[in-house]
Order: structure tokens, then C-alpha cells, then sequence
């Protein structure tokens, strides 16, 4: 008798927020067929023993009885196609499986009154993003307007292409290949490309888990990443920035102040409200990163609890990330943070190098690459900031320190002098 078995797998290198469900039909000994569907899950999320979503995990009610119906429907297809072709002259292998499975898919969607198209269920997936979680928090304001960005571009796609809308079906490699150089044309980086691609996969990969038939291309759709010159400020830089009197500009004082937390804590901006007087106890600064969710345990700076104490533990109120960084390079300018710099990026799909000076990239975000990288210079471990950045892995946080292969000598040599005094 034929039986039928869900799994994942999560080899090497596999991104396990997003697994395939896989199908496996066992006949005796002689007919094993195995089917790769479009259904996802975080494998976290999924219990090997009972073939579903783990029960202790926070998961949405309708959301769990829908993937729990679509790996039944997914079964039951499989097994009407297999008992249907008992007797027949049919090579019974996993590429026919696939094959049959696909042209049912369709006919059972040819019978539907509303054929879901990707716009239709862009519109749907943003409308509900307030209201969905992603593991167990809800969707940051960030997220969503990174998905209306991406909505825009994708219909500018479709209006140069002459097209209203998509089939899924039509998100091919073509389509795929098509977008990127779209992209490249708008001059934008390999990493923004990259952005886009993550959002398309993201919104599909959605629209799977919902029963739409997608593309088997996806899993080819190529994330763009690229490291990047990024700067970051010295404890010199960082120096001149908290010595720079800025009495005449009180919008540039808040900022400065609030960028000193940033680089001698290793926060993110999205974390400065959470700097305050409740998060301090004998001398360290605890919360957890909005973010990742991570508990970080930060001591407490001679910089960090001047600022504390100037604003009397009640800091100014956080303004857009976008003034901030406006407001953080007229600061950083005025404080002679002047260093010729060079950058090499891919932009529009060649390499463009730019020479700039150092107040000109400076952001919230360099306030914690630069402590990564002063603490890095100074000795400390790796494990040792990543504990206080909040990097799950040594690889992720490498690629925040800015160390130039000098530095990484000089910091051997004096490392050296210790050893064999």
C-alpha cells in the first residue's frame, strides 16, 4: 500500500527561513517518488515526528489550518495521480510525479472565477503586512514601506514591458533576468538590486504558502550582496565630534549627542529609545534589539552616561532616520571630519569608484560599524562585541569592521610585542 511523507532539508549553507515541503511516495521497495513543492515554512518552525508545524510554536490559527490543509490537499493529490495509473504502462519516476502534479495544478486553477494574479496579491500581501508576524513580533514600519518601494518599482517594470500584470506562472528566469536589468538601468547598487530580488521572493514565496502555483524559477532567482567600502569614525573622529560646540544649533546638538550613544554602544537607531534610565543597572545597559529580538548586556561608556546625565536620562525625541542623517554629516563637516575617502561599488552593473570626504558618508548607522571597529582595534575578542552588537555570526559581523590591512599588521605586531617579551 502506498504511503506518503512530508520532510525538509536544511543542508549545508541552506537558509532555513524559507524550506521547501518535500513529498515522498513509497510503494514497497520499488517505487520511491519524491516531490519538491512550492509550500514553505522556517524549518524551525517545523516538527520532523509530526510532519506539520510545531505546536509550541506562536503561529497564527488561520494561517496554521491553511498549510496544514495544503499539505493534506498536497497528499491526497499525490495519491489520486499514483492509484489513478495503477495498471497503466507509466514509468513511475519523481520527474513524471512532478509533471502530473503540475498539469493538475492548473486545470485546478482554470476552474477558479478569480484567477490570482501578482499584483492582486501584492495589494493583498501589503494590506494585511500590519497585521501578520514574523517570528512571533509584528512587521516593523520599515518592512512595509520597503514593500510599497518595491511595489512601485515592479509596476514601472510592467509599464515599460507594456503589461497591466503577471501571471505567476509568467515569473520565469526571463522575467527574472528582465527586472534585474531594469534595475541596473535606474543606476541602483548591487546590494539595492539585491533588495528588490529579496522583497520578489519574499512576496512569492507568501503567495505559495497560500496555494498559488508558482514558478519552480524562484529557487533560482539570485539575491544580489556586495561588500562595500562603508566608512567608520575613529575614537580621534568621535573625539572631535563630542568636543565641537554646537550651543548656536540645537537640532545638530540633539543629533551629535545621539549619534555619541550609537558609537560608543553599538545600537542601532531603531534602539536609541530604548537607552534609558530603566534599561541601567549597576552600570550596564540591558534591553532587547527591536530588530532581532536578541537580549544585548551593554556596559555602561564614560561617553554614553555623560550624554545620560546632560539630557537627565530623558533623551530628545527620535527624529526620521533620514533628517538624522542629514543633520549627522553638517555636524560631523563642522567638526573638520574631513579625510579624502574612496568607495567601489557596482552600480548599474559596473564597478564605479568615488572619492569623497569622510563627512559625506557618515550616517546612523556608521555610530555602530564605528564601535564594532574601535573595539575591534583595541583588542577585543570578536565573540566578546558580538555579544554586545548582537551578531549572531562571526560572519555577519566581519563585514562591519573597517579595518584596512595595515591595521590588521600593526595590530599583530603589538599583539606579538606582548607575547615574546
Amino acid at each position: 500500500m502506498a504511503t506518503i511523507q512530508t520532510f525538509i532539508r536544511t543542508g549545508k549553507g541552506a537558509k532555513k527561513n524559507h524550506v521547501n515541503i518535500r513529498f515522498r511516495l513509497s510503494d514497497g521497495r520499488d517505487i520511491q517518488l519524491f516531490h519538491k513543492s512550492e509550500l514553505v515554512i522556517n524549518a524551525d518552525k517545523w516538527d520532523v515526528k509530526k510532519q506539520s508545524i510545531k505546536a509550541s510554536c506562536v503561529y497564527d490559527a488561520k494561517k496554521r489550518n491553511e498549510f496544514n490543509k495544503a499539505l493534506t490537499d498536497r497528499k491526497n493529490l499525490i495519491l489520486d495521480i499514483y492509484t489513478q495509473n495503477l495498471g497503466k504502462k507509466v514509468d513511475f519516476t519523481s520527474d513524471w510525479l512532478n509533471a502530473e502534479i503540475d498539469r493538475a495544478l492548473h486545470l485546478k486553477k482554470g476552474v477558479k472565477s478569480e484567477n490570482i494574479t501578482l499584483f492582486r496579491f501584492i495589494d493583498k500581501f501589503i494590506q494585511e503586512a500590519p497585521n501578520r508576524n514574523d517570528n512571533g513580533r509584528v512587521i516593523c514600519n520599515g518592512t512595509i514601506k520597503q514593500y510599497k518601494v518595491f511595489y512601485e518599482h515592479i509596476k514601472e517594470f510592467a509599464k515599460i514591458s507594456l503589461r497591466d500584470d503577471f501571471e505567476f506562472s509568467e515569473i520565469d528566469l526571463k522575467f527574472y533576468s528582465d527586472y534585474v536589468v531594469f534595475l541596473q538601468g535606474k543606476n541602483y547598487t548591487s546590494n539595492n538590486v539585491g533588495k528588490n530580488i529579496k522583497t520578489l521572493k519574499t512576496i512569492l514565496n507568501a503567495a505559495a504558502f497560500e496555494g498559488c502555483h508558482i514558478n519552480p524559477a524562484l529557487s533560482k532567482f539570485k539575491v544580489f550582496k556586495e561588500d562595500i567600502d562603508n566608512i567608520s569614525l575613529n575614537e580621534d573622529d568621535l573625539q572631535k565630534l563630542k568636543e565641537l560646540d554646537l550651543s548656536k544649533y540645537p537640532h545638530l546638538d540633539k543629533v551629535r549627542d545621539l549619534f555619541l550613544l550609537l558609537a560608543w554602544t553599538g545600537c542601532r537607531f531603531s534602539d536609541l529609545g530604548k537607552i534609558a534610565k530603566t534599561d541601567i543597572k549597576d552600570g550596564f545597559i540591558t534591553f532587547r534589539q527591536q530588530k532581532t529580538n536578541n537580549k544585548v548586556v551593554i556596559p555602561l561608556h564614560p561617553v554614553v552616561l555623560e550624554v545620560l546625565e546632560k539630557y537627565n536620562y530623558d533623551l530628545p525625541e527620535q527624529i526620521s532616520n533620514q533628517k538624522f542623517n542629514a543633520y549627522i554629516k553638517e555636524a560631523a563637516r563642522m567638526a573638520g571630519i574631513n579625510s579624502r575617502e574612496t568607495m567601489t561599488r557596482t552600480e548599474g552593473g559596473k564597478l564605479v569608484t568615488t572619492h569623497f570626504e569622510k563627512w559625506e558618508q557618515v550616517s546612523s548607522h556608521t555610530g555602530r560599524r564605528s564601535f564594532c571597529t574601535n573595539m575591534y582595534r583595541r583588542g577585543l575578542p570578536a565573540l566578546m562585541i558580538m555579544s554586545i552588537s548582537g551578531h549572531k555570526t562571526e560572519n555577519s559581523f566581519l563585514k562591519y569592521i573597517k579595518v584596512k590591512q595595515n591595521e590588521h599588521a600593526e595590530m599583530m605586531k603589538k599583539a606579538w610585542e606582548n607575547i615574546y617579551k
